[in-house]
C-alpha cells in the first residue's frame, strides 16, 4: 500500500539512548514486495531527479576552477603584472584553500544538511569567482584564488556522499562517471566561450575579455547555489519527491551497501582512528597525490603546452577541446564496464595507463610530429576516469560514515596537494618546451598505476581472509540464521568495514 500520507522519516530516529539510521527505521517497517521492474523504474526516477543537479554543478566547478587557464592567454597575466613563477603560484594557491578546508568540510558533511550545506558553498564560490574580475595585482589574485579553492572544496566529497547514500554499490561507478565526465563537458563549453571572448579587441569595452569571463561564470554559479538551496535533497528518508512506498523501496535497493544513509549526526572518533590505521587509506592517498601532480600541471599549463607544439594562442584554445571528448568517453564507457563486472581497480588501471603513455609521447616524439604530440596530450584526459573509480571504491569499501568522510577528505587533501605541486613542475625558465613538466607527467602516472596494483592485492587478500573465517564458522556452528530486524541492524548500522565481517571488498 502506498502510504503517501505518512510524515517523512526524520533525519534520525532515537531509540532509548541510541541513534538509529533513518534507513534502518524504514527497513524495520517490514519486508516490502516489489517487482524488479519497479526497482529499475525508481532508479531511473532518481537519475532524472538527482543526476542533472550533480552534473550541472560539477561542470560549473570545473569551469570556474579553470577560468584562470583561459584567462592566461586573454591578458590576465599582463594586466595584473605577473612575472616569473607568479602565474604558477596564483594557480596553485587555489589548492591551499582546498586543502585547508577539508577537515571542516568532513565534519560539516556529517553534522549538517547535505543539500543545504552544498548549496551555500556553491553561491559563495560563485561570488568569489566574480570578484576575480576586480583583481589588479598578484596579491589580489592570490587571495581570490585561495578563497575560491576553500569553497569549491566541498563538491567532490559531497557528491561522493550523495552517490553512496542514494545508489546500490554495484551501480555507483556509472553515476560517479556521469558527474565526473562533466569536466569534459565544461572543457567543450568553456573553450569556445573563451575563444569568442578572446576576439574582443582590447580597449573597445569598459572591461577586458578576461574580466567578462570571470563575471559571466561567477554570476551563473551564484544563481545556481540559490536555486539548489530549494531543490537539492539530502537522503531518501526526507526526499519530498518520493512517496513513502518509494522511500522504502529506495532503502531496500541499497541493502547491498552494508550501510545506512548516514543520517546520524554523531562524528565517531573510533571510526576516525580506524581510517588512519587502515593501509588502504594510504594507498588511496598516494594514488590521488601521484595522479594529481601531473593533472595540476596540465590543467594550468594546458594551453601553453599546446602552444609549445607550435600553435598560436587562439589555436591552443580550440585545440584543447578534443581532450574534453576523451575525458567524456573514458568516464562514460569504463565506469559502466566497471559496474557491469563489479571491478574498480582493474578499469582504473586501464584508464591511468593512457595518460602514462601520453606523457611518454610528449617527451619522446619530435616537435615536427605535431599530431602525435597532440594525441599524447589528449591521452592525459583519461586520468580523471581512474580517479573517479577510486572515489567510487571509497564509497564501496570504506564503511562507517565518519570513516568514509575521513578517507574521502584525505584523498581530497592529496588531490589538492598534487594540484598545488603540479603547476610548479612547469618552470617558466623552460618555456616554451617545459621538458621537466612533461617528463614528470609520465613518472607520476606510472607511480599511480603501482598504487592501484597494491590496493587491488590488499582487497583481494582481505576477501580471502574473510572467506576462510566464514568457512571456519560454518564448520563449527553450522549455517547462521537471524530474524529480519537483526539482519537489518547488521546491514544499516553505522559500523565500519573492519566491523562488518560479512562484507566483501569490491576489487
Amino acid at each position: 500500500m502506498d502510504q503517501n500520507s505518512k510524515s517523512d522519516v526524520q533525519a534520525f530516529v532515537p531509540l532509548g539512548n541510541k541513534t538509529i539510521d533513518a534507513a534502518l527505521a524504514l527497513a524495520n517497517e517490514g519486508p516490502i514486495a516489489y517487482e524488479a521492474s519497479e526497482g529499475r523504474a525508481l532508479l531511473r526516477k532518481l537519475d532524472l531527479r538527482l543526476i542533472p543537479l550533480l552534473c550541472w554543478v560539477y561542470a560549473l566547478q570545473f569551469a570556474d576552477k579553470t577560468t584562470l587557464n583561459y584567462a592566461s592567454v586573454m591578458g590576465v597575466r599582463e594586466d595584473t603584472h605577473l612575472t616569473g613563477q607568479e602565474y604558477s603560484y596564483v594557480s596553485s594557491i587555489f589548492y591551499a584553500g582546498y586543502i585547508a578546508a577539508q577537515p571542516f568540510i568532513a565534519y560539516s558533511l556529517k553534522r549538517f544538511s547535505l543539500g543545504k550545506f552544498t548549496a551555500i558553498n556553491v553561491s559563495i564560490w560563485g561570488a568569489i569567482l566574480a570578484c576575480h574580475a576586480a583583481c589588479t595585482s598578484y596579491a589580489g589574485l592570490m587571495i581570490a584564488r585561495s578563497l575560491l579553492g576553500a569553497f569549491e572544496a566541498v563538491i567532490t566529497p559531497a557528491f561522493l556522499l550523495f552517490v553512496s547514500v542514494w545508489y546500490p554499490r554495484s551501480q555507483q561507478a556509472r553515476r560517479v562517471g556521469y558527474w565526473l565526465c562533466c569536466n569534459g563537458v565544461a572543457t567543450l563549453i568553456c573553450a569556445p566561450i573563451a575563444f569568442g571572448l578572446s576576439g574582443i579587441t582590447p580597449g573597445t569595452l569598459a572591461i577586458d575579455s578576461w574580466q567578462i569571463l570571470f563575471l559571466l561564470f561567477g554570476l551563473v554559479t551564484t544563481v545556481t547555489g540559490v536555486v539548489y538551496w530549494f531543490v537539492l535533497p539530502d537522503t531518501q528518508a526526507n526526499a519530498k519527491f518520493l512517496s513513502h512506498r518509494e522511500k522504502r523501496i529506495a532503502i531496500d535497493l541499497i541493502r547491498e551497501n552494508f550501510q545506512g544513509v548516514g543520517s546520524s549526526k554523531k562524528f565517531d572518533r573510533a571510526q576516525l582512528r580506524e581510517a588512519f590505521v587502515d593501509p588502504a587509506t594510504y594507498l588511496i592517498f598516494f594514488f590521488s597525490l601521484f595522479m594529481n601532480i601531473p593533472n595540476g600541471g596540465v590543467t594550468t599549463f594546458g594551453s601553453l603546452v599546446i602552444k609549445s607544439f607550435g600553435f598560436t594562442s587562439r589555436q591552443a584554445l580550440l585545440l584543447g577541446m578534443p581532450g574534453g571528448f576523451v575525458d567524456l568517453a573514458f568516464k562514460l564507457v569504463l565506469t559502466r564496464l566497471s559496474d557491469r563486472f563489479n571491478d574498480r581497480t582493474g578499469f582504473a588501471m586501464i584508464a591511468i595507463f593512457f595518460p602514462f603513455l601520453g606523457g611518454l609521447l610528449m617527451i619522446t616524439v619530435p616537435f615536427s610530429a605535431r599530431p602525435v604530440l597532440l594525441l599524447g596530450y589528449y591521452f592525459i584526459s583519461a586520468a580523471g576516469c581512474a580517479w573517479g573509480l577510486v572515489m567510487t571504491l571509497i564509497s564501496n569499501n570504506s564503511l562507517g560514515y565518519t570513516k568514509k568522510l575521513t578517507v574521502s577528505a584525505l584523498q581530497i587533501i592529496a588531490y589538492g596537494a598534487g594540484n598545488w605541486i603540479g603547476p610548479n613542475t612547469f618552470q617558466a625558465k623552460e618555456a616554451p618546451g617545459y621538458h621537466t613538466g612533461k617528463t614528470l607527467v609520465a613518472v607520476f602516472y606510472g607511480l599511480a598505476f603501482i598504487c592501484l596494483v597494491l590496493l587491488r592485492l590488499l582487497y583481494h587478500w582481505r576477501n580471502k581472509q574473510r572467506d576462510r573465517e566464514a568457512e571456519a564458522y560454518r564448520q563449527e556452528h553450522g549455517p547462521s540464521s537471524t530474524d529480519g530486524a537483526i539482519e537489518n541492524e547488521k546491514l544499516f548500522a553505522d559500523e565500519t568495514d573492519f566491523e562488518k565481517r560479512s562484507m566483501r571488498y569490491m576489487l
